[in-house]
């Protein structure tokens, strides 16, 4: 049963993924460059630890270099299935938890196990599922992240969790909270390593702490804020919302009118539910926290006894919250200030999900035999519902997604007004273009316009054009659709728009239905040359015709900015 939610995502993911960079992947391809050209084994080490903004992506470059070793090729698709692999692995933590508890004992885990199943596996991951990059980086750390805190809550193989510590600083910054949290875990289970014998029951201690001051050592040498950041500080009411926000992002899946407004709302309830336990659980085990700081100021590691023992779930769950606590607050520090609504986008939604599933978790461990049960069962309920709800709440970025990426990809690669194919050696030397529904479309995409005139509604805006149509049918879910095509004497663009949709209860939860007459799209001057342009509408039916239609109407673009971001990569 454990299949079917990630059979289902792998499934969707198959379907949609497509080997075209975004953003940062860009500087994934630029580190092959920059490692191939160094003559040195120390210049080549340089490069994979540079920074990349504020992180150190040494992970992400690793598994880079070895796709690319591998397949002569760098496949960005390749990148995300690694990246989603992730997700696995943090399933198979949290079934590890399981196993442990009175669930393992009754040989039920599968079934608890499965909300956090559908918790983990939706569409809610849209963003990260879909960018190389961002999978790498975003799964991995919480992965890399939670797997040290298991080993050290439930095991003593504390190198195991140093191992996933250092993984975990390579993949992110919010990995070098794995320290400090790791330390007082070590703290509280020092008695543990007393009682099964250890001659050096310290060991672990000095180790994790020699090891930690090396590796964050390390990771600040060279250290520089990125020259061209600008951070807009919130107000602490506006940051109390941000993090509110971000640890109940989850909640944009359902469809409701104010999204923002039930993340925010979602957040609430999983602080008040968080601080709640671990407040309950301070108290339940204040007598054994007591027994541990009297062992630590008289320097000795006697005396213990079960009774004095904090159970494993309890260091396991207070570990986890505060990561994923302060991994929310670090995010609504930096980014709340550029806007609120940025803190529930897909990117972000890993803390929420990995939060639901840490508080079921827990209560499937905690509640006795009369309720435990039926917490499962509305866990069950509760996350196939969501589950389901995602994956029509964020249909629709999800293909807009697809569509964008081809048609950036078009844009790069056709830089003239002929089909002419044209990249840089750079580039092909490195990853090959992907192939894209356009390629058939060429002949088309340069032809005239042989179909009727489609009505469309221009709007000048600050960055560029908006435009609006009521009368294009929605024609599939896949890059079948409706694209803008821009076109002066010099060369032409094609851009995505977004179809318009009904709402999930009208379409009767068809995916076939979501989507209606009508679409809506934004072109940006930022992204043409300077020029005017004749404005297309290039159709594309589920079997592949293609049509191209005039809009009688132009726009004119000043050209891309003088001013080009400052990167640290």
């Amino acid at each position: 049963m454990l299949v079917i939610p990630v059979l289902l995502f792998g499934l969707i993911w198959y379907a949609y993924a497509v080997n075209i960079p975004k953003w940062d992947d860009h500087a994934l391809r630029a580190f092959l460059y920059n490692y191939d050209k160094e003559p040195t084994w120390a210049g080549k080490i340089y490069q994979l630890f540079r920074q990349h903004n504020e992180h150190r992506i040494v992970y992400d470059r690793i598994v880079t270099a070895l796709d690319y070793r591998l397949f002569g090729k760098l496949n960005y698709v390749h990148l995300m299935l690694v990246g989603n692999l992730s997700l696995v692995g943090l399933l198979a933590v949290f079934m590890a938890t399981l196993r442990r508890s009175r669930a393992g004992v009754s040989g039920q885990w599968v079934f608890y196990s499965l909300p956090v199943a559908w918790l983990l596996f939706n569409l809610s991951q849209w963003e990260n599922m879909f960018w190389g990059m961002a999978a790498l980086q975003n799964f991995s750390v919480v992965l890399w992240v939670v797997a040290a805190f298991y080993f050290l809550s439930y095991t003593t193989h504390w190198k195991l969790a140093f191992l996933a510590g250092v993984l975990a600083t390579i993949t992110s910054g919010n990995g070098l909270m794995v320290w400090p949290i790791g330390f007082l875990i070590l703290l509280l289970r020092l008695p543990v390593y007393a009682s099964q014998g250890n001659r050096t029951p310290l060991a672990p201690l000095l180790g994790w702490l020699i090891g930690a001051a090396v590796v964050v050592g390390l990771y600040f040498v060279g250290f520089a804020k990125p020259g061209d950041a600008k951070y807009v500080k919130p107000g602490i009411i506006d940051l109390g919302k941000g993090w509110l926000a971000v640890l109940g992002a989850a909640a944009e899946a359902v469809p409701v009118s104010a999204p923002l407004r039930s993340s925010i709302l979602l957040g609430g309830l999983l602080v008040l539910a968080t601080v709640g336990i671990i407040i309950w659980s301070l108290v339940v085990h204040r007598f054994a926290l007591g027994k541990r700081v009297q062992n630590l100021l008289s320097r000795t590691t006697k005396g213990h006894t079960s009774a004095h023992e904090i159970p494993s779930v309890t260091v396991f769950f207070w570990s986890c919250a505060a990561f994923i606590l302060g991994t929310a607050a670090v995010v609504a520090w930096a980014r709340t200030g550029a806007g609120i609504d940025l803190l529930i986008t897909s990117r972000y939604k890993m803390y929420s999900l990995t939060a639901l599933a840490l508080l079921y978790v827990y209560g499937v461990v905690n509640l006795n035999e009369r309720v435990v049960c039926w917490w499962m069962i509305t866990g069950i309920v509760g996350s196939v519902l969501f589950a389901m709800l995602s994956y029509f709440s964020f249909l629709d970025e999800t293909i807009w997604w697809r569509h964008w990426l081809t048609t950036n990809q078009f844009n790069w690669t056709h830089t003239t007004n002929t089909p002419a194919f044209s990249s840089d050696s750079v580039s092909q030397n490195y990853s090959l273009p992907s192939p894209a529904f356009y390629d058939k479309a060429l002949p088309v995409l340069y032809g005239s316009a042989g179909q009727p005139v489609v009505n469309v509604q221009t709007t000048k805006t600050n960055s560029g054009y908006s435009v609006h149509n009521t009368t294009i049918p929605a024609l599939g879910l896949g890059d079948a659709g409706a694209y803008l095509l821009a076109r002066s004497g010099k060369r032409t663009y094609l851009f995505p728009v977004w179809q318009k949709q009904q709402s999930i209860f009208t379409a009767r939860f068809a995916p076939g239905n979501l989507f209606v007459h009508g679409f809506e799209a934004s072109i940006l001057s930022a992204e043409m040359e300077a020029g005017t342009y004749q404005l297309f509408i290039l159709t594309v039916s589920d079997k592949g015709k293609y049509d191209l239609h005039p809009t009688n109407q132009t726009i004119v673009s000043s050209g891309p900015l003088a001013t080009e971001t400052v990167k640290n990569w």
